[in-house]
């Protein structure tokens, strides 16, 4: 079986029956290209469940996993209006980019990397209506950032998902009402 190198994510060495399922994948993907990328993920996952039902061998199911940990990536990327690159958050805080990747880098602000051209994309939510960062939002992620088994999207997904102990609320909801002590709570509480 001959391989070959696609630029994705890295190196990634695929069969050329594998190359010609991407490239099918591809022509139905532009051919949608209007759509939203989050739509395109709910598509395709709810294609796999109808194509492969609830997995039979562990292989499936881990696919099958997999296309809805993509979904719930692009979840995440479009919640409260998507992202920022890392030139309009220099221009929204009125800084120059490299303080911004300074401060990403410090982990006073929260961002993943584009997989296509590995640039910075930056939740908008983390901003306030006044292009300020959201008060209180630093404390908070430097909670979080203690614990090094947290990826980007586990950060996330701490700000976005609804509580139970915060009243069903979302810790980022919380933020904007100015309610500080209860997602500091809530953050310590997340990384033990």
């Amino acid at each position: 079986m001959t391989t070959v190198a696609l630029k994705h994510a890295g190196s990634l060495e695929l069969s050329k029956d594998d190359q010609a399922v991407v490239k099918e994948f591809n022509i139905v993907l532009r051919k949608h290209a209007k759509r939203s990328a989050g739509s395109l993920a709910r598509l395709a996952g709810v294609a796999f469940s109808h194509s492969f039902g609830g997995g039979s061998t562990r292989r499936e199911k881990l696919d099958l996993a997999m296309a809805r940990g993509v979904l719930a990536r692009q979840e995440l990327m479009d919640e409260e209006g998507g992202s920022l690159s890392s030139e309009a958050v220099s221009g929204l805080l009125n800084l120059s980019k490299q303080a911004v990747m300074k401060r990403l880098k410090a982990g006073t602000l929260l961002a993943w990397r584009e997989e296509r051209l590995k640039a910075a994309r930056f939740p908008r939510w983390q901003f306030d209506s006044h292009g300020h960062v959201l008060p209180g939002f630093e404390e908070v992620l430097g909670i979080l950032n203690q614990d090094e088994r947290l990826d980007v999207w586990a950060k996330m997904l701490f700000f976005l998902e609804e509580k139970p102990s915060l009243g069903g609320k979302r810790p980022l909801d919380l933020l904007r009402e100015k309610k500080l002590e209860q997602v500091r709570l809530s953050a310590q509480a997340y990384v033990e």
